[in-house]
């Protein structure tokens, strides 16, 4: 979700089940370019209404680079103000920068033979390269890990973020202005969990009455989601706040999250059943401390890094 603040809560226990693996950082030429992976880093506030999350996509730009070895494609915007803002004022506010994202997205794709990685300050992101992915990969399947369902639309939006509104956008449900859109029964939705009275469960009914395949939090999750997922390629999108508060603690979390240890075995099965297309992870809220920040941002990176290291098959 990636929109609103507060102040950190106790978290060195739920850190010390992080970790990732870390490799020499190196600088790549175009001749090398096509046996890495690519990463596109969208360093622009798009909707959220602190810094934190720009400071993630800073923060995982770096620790891709020294772990990956990717030399990012860095594209640059607002870096403010930042506050609550209307989705109409921030989409037109944000458009240059999503369709660089989107256009960035495309060449990757076709220069490279690992799937790319981007990274961006809120889900809006996917208004932009879903467009992409359905073009280019017509029989792909949209894995969306979130604690939201993110299919708000101007009708049904009570705080009028445009990231909350974002997986709704990209199927069509409301004219966003880029397309084509992704088709809604191609989706599969894994981690939505509003409470009652959420300010989202307009989205949630709408969701539910989608196309849209939806899985939920339990012991079966990894075998929901790969049955949904049948045999397509897969480009997945990442949310942390997907996982649970005690690994992820976020003003915005919800209890009854992904563990780091689920999160992790659901995308290694991913990855060892499925062609990948690509990997975008975005809303990376991150903690004002260094360390924290470090070590949710490495296993983040790690957790998608069999993704991205295996060739597309």
């Amino acid at each position: 979700m990636g929109q609103a603040s507060g102040s950190r809560p106790e978290r060195s226990k739920a850190m010390a089940t992080l970790s990732t693996t870390s490799a020499s950082s190196a600088a790549m030429d175009k001749e090398r370019v096509t046996a890495i992976p690519s990463m596109i880093a969208l360093h622009a506030h798009i909707s959220e209404n602190t810094p934190r999350d720009l400071r993630g996509v800073e923060t995982l730009t770096r620790l891709a680079g020294e772990t990956l070895g990717v030399a990012p494609w860095v594209i640059r915007g607002r870096q403010g103000p930042f506050g609550d803002a209307a989705w109409n004022d921030d989409l037109p506010a944000s458009r240059e920068v999503l369709t660089a994202a989107g256009t960035a997205l495309a060449a990757a794709l076709a220069r490279s033979l690992f799937p790319p990685l981007s990274v961006a300050t809120d889900c809006a992101l996917a208004l932009a390269t879903l467009p992409v992915v359905a073009r280019l990969h017509p029989m792909a399947r949209v894995l969306w890990l979130d604690a939201h369902c993110d299919y708000d639309t101007p009708e049904t939006t009570t705080i009028g973020f445009l990231g909350c509104m974002s997986l709704a956008g990209a199927c069509g449900e409301w004219a966003s202005g880029f397309a084509p859109p992704f088709p809604a029964r191609q989706v599969v939705l894994c981690g939505a969990r509003p409470p009652a009275g959420a300010f989202d469960s307009a989205a949630q009914r709408l969701v539910e009455a989608s196309a849209v395949r939806l899985v939920g939090i339990s012991d079966t999750t990894t075998d929901e989601v790969l049955a949904a997922l049948g045999d397509a390629p897969v480009y997945l999108h990442l949310d942390p706040d997907v996982l649970d508060p005690s690994v992820n603690p976020v003003p915005y979390a919800r209890p009854g999250g992904l563990s780091a240890e689920a999160l992790r075995a659901l995308l290694a099965a991913v990855a060892a059943r499925h062609a990948i297309v690509g990997v975008e992870i975005t809303a990376f809220h991150s903690p004002d401390d260094q360390k924290e920040r470090d070590a949710l941002g490495g296993f983040l990176i790690d957790a998608v890094a069999p993704l991205l290291t295996a060739a597309s098959r």
